[in-house]
């Protein structure tokens, strides 16, 4: 679909196939879409909210056969197959990236025909020379196609001409006979999908030996999780970090995943790598200066890569985007190294009588705990201190743990203003397709009814 719209000139509107109607309508009718195209296991949602779509002119399928669908299939038959005589540049719109929406709507990020070069271009000379990634190349797309870091990769592997199996679903099971099966080379996947890897009762079952590289992105890698990922699959791992809104920022190379040696570098496990070339990478505080290295800042950056703004939104264009930098809401230090370490979400962080909390590092520290399997932590509302800490926690089959247990070991390794005043054992914890947790969703009922949010 990107290929066929860059080539008629039009704008491309990736939609999650897992949104509830009121979520695709929103899209829709802000993204001011006037053609529309489903598959048939989309049919009900748009049937739902059709009478509510008001610039759609346009609806056609890729399944035959659907009342009030043209099918694509015919078009194709009835048009030359030539080239369409459209007259295009670089700042050419070619697609809106819509964000997840886990703190508020999603945002309509515009992305160009330039950038979607700058994003092949940067992207792939920023591995090439890290791992072998060419037309013998055998990927396992894992990621939604609607999500950046799955249509990243996808522009990438079919510039180089590699193979790409797609899965439909994902499943711990499938993912590995498919590996198996077809032989994969490489794959890229978020955190949570090497957890569900590593704890499935068939891991060891299958063949995967012929995975070259497994990178992993999207929402932070645990450093125990990524330890166990090396300690039973091997040095094949490869971090990258971006945003949907700017593209490829930093890699943390194989050769830097270390889990024995100085502890300067096995700390580097928990970075997110350093700046690729081609981008401008800084890490500022409130004032706009960079930080020195242990001091935290918001991580910035400055590319061919970054949106024009959000579509129809000019005042979280003007607050994301500053003298020609993106800034992505996420916390980080440096170090003298170059490394980089994202300590949280700036709009995740708990403020509890003045101290800042970062919950990723009180989950990374949970993730220790050899009965807990997943983890969330967030603030709720505390009368004395503003916030405080709760946590919610998938535990291994098999195993138990208590609060108290818990707690008491949140005391052991980190300091006593840190640890958890409340502690929720559940099921699963909610996260969107790229694996992000849905922190707002889990503080909503927390915080309902009061005025002040966080």
């Amino acid at each position: 679909m990107f290929w066929v719209a860059g080539k008629g000139g039009f704008v491309l509107i990736p939609i999650n196939g897992r949104l509830k109607p009121r979520e695709v309508l929103y899209i829709i009718n802000n993204s001011e879409a006037k053609c529309l195209v489903i598959s048939k296991e989309y049919e009900n949602v748009i049937t739902e909210i059709k009478d509510d779509l008001k610039l759609i002119r346009l609806f056609y399928s890729v399944d035959p056969k659907i009342e009030g669908y043209t099918y694509t299939g015919n078009l194709i038959e009835k048009y030359p197959a030539d080239d369409p005589k459209v007259d295009l540049n670089a700042d050419d719109l070619l697609w809106f990236q819509y964000t997840s929406g886990t703190t508020g709507l999603p945002k309509g990020a515009m992305l160009t025909h330039g950038i979607a070069g700058a994003i092949v271009d940067i992207g792939y000379n920023a591995i090439k020379d890290k791992i072998h990634f060419g037309s013998d190349t055998r990927a396992l797309q894992l990621l939604p196609c609607y999500s950046f870091s799955g249509i990243g990769f996808d522009f990438m592997y079919q510039w180089v001409g590699a193979l790409t199996v797609i899965m439909e679903g994902f499943d711990p099971s499938n993912m590995m006979a498919l590996i198996e099966k077809h032989k994969i080379t490489d794959c890229h996947i978020v955190p949570v999908i090497l957890n569900f890897l590593l704890n499935s009762p068939d891991f060891g079952k299958y063949d995967l030996g012929s995975l070259i590289c497994i990178t992993y992105g999207a929402a932070p890698m645990p450093p125990e999780l990524l330890r166990q990922g090396i300690e039973k699959m091997g040095p094949i791992f490869m971090q990258d970090y971006g945003a949907s809104e700017a593209g490829l920022l930093t890699i943390l190379d194989i050769d830097d995943h270390i889990i024995d040696g100085p502890p300067e570098k096995v700390k580097r496990l928990a970075s997110c790598g350093k700046p690729v070339p081609g981008v401008s990478v800084k890490v500022l505080n409130d004032n706009g200066e960079e930080v020195k290295p242990g001091e935290i800042g918001e991580l910035t950056t400055k590319s061919d890569m970054v949106m024009k703004g959000y579509w129809k939104m000019p005042d979280e264009t003007k607050r994301t985007l500053k003298n020609g930098r993106f800034y992505t809401g996420d916390l980080c230090t440096t170090e003298k190294d170059g490394y980089i370490y994202i300590q949280d979400r700036k709009k995740d962080m708990i403020i509890s009588g003045g101290f800042n909390i970062y919950p990723y590092e009180l989950e990374s520290v949970l993730l220790e705990h050899p009965a807990v399997m997943d983890v969330a932590v967030f603030g709720i509302p505390d009368d004395e201190w503003g916030e405080s800490v709760c946590a919610q926690v998938v535990l291994h089959k098999g195993t138990e743990a208590t609060e108290v247990e818990i707690i008491e070991f949140m005391k052991q390794n980190l300091a006593g203003y840190k640890k958890a005043k409340k502690v929720e054992f559940v099921d699963h914890i909610p996260r969107t397709l790229t694996g992000k947790i849905l922190k707002r969703e889990l503080r909503e009922k927390y915080w309902e009814g009061r005025e002040r949010k966080v």
